[in-house]
């Protein structure tokens, strides 16, 4: 029997990766990397797809996920498409920690796996803009001077170092859009040349400003195409993946315009030396509204430049181009439509393109909560059998079986562990929810379950903890780790109020009337507890 092919893909929460994940799920097993819940950015579900969260600049995590990945059988491709941007022109510290160290971490773990193909997406934006009537191609440097860039360049630079072995390439994206557009700079344009706003009618310079653009669609065909030509494609070659020559702001204005009002507006040209002041003020309104502007003062030195490319190399190799009626010239009347049949859908998904991705702070606390499982485990449960406790807190705990109060405390803690991993602050309070009558016949009173919840919490939240740099704020440890058991408290105590109320008082000692369903929750307790196990 043939086996089914096997990706690991990163950056599977972005547009591209989501994308590709429901393109191909059906066709090949996935490891999907990424820093984000499948629930959180809406990622297809399946089983050919195993989500594997870690952030790739944590070397000790992606590590851990390639070894699990190596334990399954490897995989026969790698897509990197992990990075972060930002349209701040900042120094932000994650274009070096992600672009970079996370692409140097997954090139070399990816090297003990040794894949058919490894793939790194770059974009047309690494190089500078070129010379009037001169074009970016395959060969051309990647050596533009914006911060991302550089970082791109910085990673092209891993793919072509002669200590890479593996059999790799590098994708050039131009600007990626869908029929719901979610292409940050283009819904700004597109979301003010509509509007009422007095920027309606103003394209700054000569609205010459021009990238090649390329529809997802075509993506999608295009890194098929690359997965059926891996065995000839030459080692470390450079693909561009884009529409030849570029379209200019001007263009997309008239088409806009006339696809969304039935006739062409006339732009207003503002030059350079006009538009720096206004662009100054509208920064000084944002900070005192908290709401910035889009264009920022780095964008003025492109104003008029034109990132012409000729892909015609990668067309021949690949035998493959866009599609025309995917172009941007004849695709822009389906933006329109979906932004006038579904306005708010439209903005919903362009607003969430747009977002910058919160740190992702309870990967920390995964992790470190992950090599501390057993010192933190035994200071609750010190805490619950220590010889220096009251006589009343804990006693009812300390007359039972020390060995079962142990594995109790464990199952909350991996449970624990597990919230904080897939987003769910529910998940304590669920099991609870399914499993009181069972703690309750086990000999726990309701006291006796917050008490240990209780325990585990200040255990989880001493000050001694080693979290590393930096420490997690006291509101994020609140919202992973307090909130859930909070949450599970309060289920406990509604458990105990129903049990009133249905005559089912647990006694002390655990004497309850059981319930009809009493087996089918211990079944269903146990099985929770097997599943984490497996986990671990």
């Amino acid at each position: 029997m043939k086996r089914t092919p096997t990706i690991i893909l990163t950056g599977a929460s972005g547009l591209i990766g989501r994308t590709l994940l429901d393109e191909w799920k059906n066709d090949y097993r996935i490891f999907a990397v990424a820093r984000r819940t499948q629930q959180e950015c809406e990622a297809p579900v399946h089983p050919n797809i195993a989500w594997m969260r870690a952030d790739i600049s944590d070397q000790a995590r992606i590590s851990e996920v390639f070894r699990e990945i190596a334990t399954a059988g490897g995989a026969d491709f790698v897509f990197h498409l992990a990075a972060f941007y930002d349209f701040s022109g900042e120094r932000h510290p994650e274009y070096y920690t992600t672009n970079v160290v996370g692409t140097r971490n997954v090139l070399e773990l990816s090297q003990e796996i040794r894949p058919r193909l490894f793939v790194f997406s770059s974009s047309v934006a690494a190089c500078p803009f070129p010379p009037p009537n001169e074009f970016i191609r395959e060969d051309t440097s990647p050596s533009g001077d914006h911060i991302y860039s550089w970082s791109k360049r910085e990673g092209e630079r891993l793919i072509m170092d002669p200590q890479n072995t593996i059999h790799s390439c590098v994708v050039r994206l131009g600007a990626v859009y869908t029929d719901w557009c979610e292409y940050p700079p283009l819904y700004t344009m597109l979301q003010t040349w509509l509007s009422g706003s007095w920027k309606a009618r103003i394209l700054a310079g000569k609205g010459e400003s021009a990238v090649p653009y390329i529809h997802m669609r075509d993506i999608i065909s295009f890194f098929r195409r690359i997965i059926e030509s891996a065995e000839i494609l030459p080692q470390k070659t450079i693909v561009q993946a884009c529409t030849n020559g570029a379209t200019s702001h001007r263009t997309l204005y008239q088409l806009a315009t006339r696809h969304f009002y039935g006739e062409e507006r006339k732009p207003i040209f503002m030059p350079p030396v006009a538009i720096t002041p206004g662009l100054h003020a509208l920064r000084m309104i944002g900070r005192v509204t908290g709401t910035m502007p889009f264009e920022q003062p780095w964008m003025l030195r492109f104003i008029d430049e034109k990132l012409n490319v000729d892909a015609s190399r990668t067309y021949a190799l690949l035998n493959w181009t866009p599609n025309p009626r995917h172009a941007i010239d004849r695709r822009i009347r389906y933006l329109l439509e979906h932004l006038k049949s579904e306005p708010h859908l439209w903005h919903l998904k362009n607003l969430r393109a747009s977002l910058k991705e919160r740190d992702r702070v309870e990967l920390r606390i995964y992790r470190t909560l992950s090599i501390l499982e057993d010192s933190v485990s035994i200071a609750a449960i010190n805490a619950i059998f220590g010889e220096h406790q009251d006589s009343g807190r804990f006693a009812a705990l300390r007359s039972m079986d020390k060995n079962e109060v142990t594995w109790f405390v464990r199952m909350l803690y991996r449970l624990l562990l597990t919230s904080i991993h897939t987003g769910n602050t529910l998940l304590l309070c669920n099991y609870f929810e399914i499993s009181s009558s069972g703690r309750f016949a086990a000999g726990y009173r309701p006291d006796d379950l917050i008490e240990v919840l209780q325990a585990l919490n200040s255990a989880i939240n001493r000050d001694t903890i080693d979290w590393g740099e930096p420490r997690p704020q006291r509101t994020a440890l609140h919202h992973y780790i307090t909130m859930p058991i909070e949450l599970a408290i309060d289920e406990i105590e509604f458990q105990r109020e129903s049990a009133k109320t249905t005559d089912r008082e647990p006694a002390p000692g655990g004497e309850t009337s059981p319930g009809p369903d009493d087996n089918a929750r211990r079944q269903l307790e146990e099985t929770i507890w097997s599943c984490l196990v497996m986990r671990k």
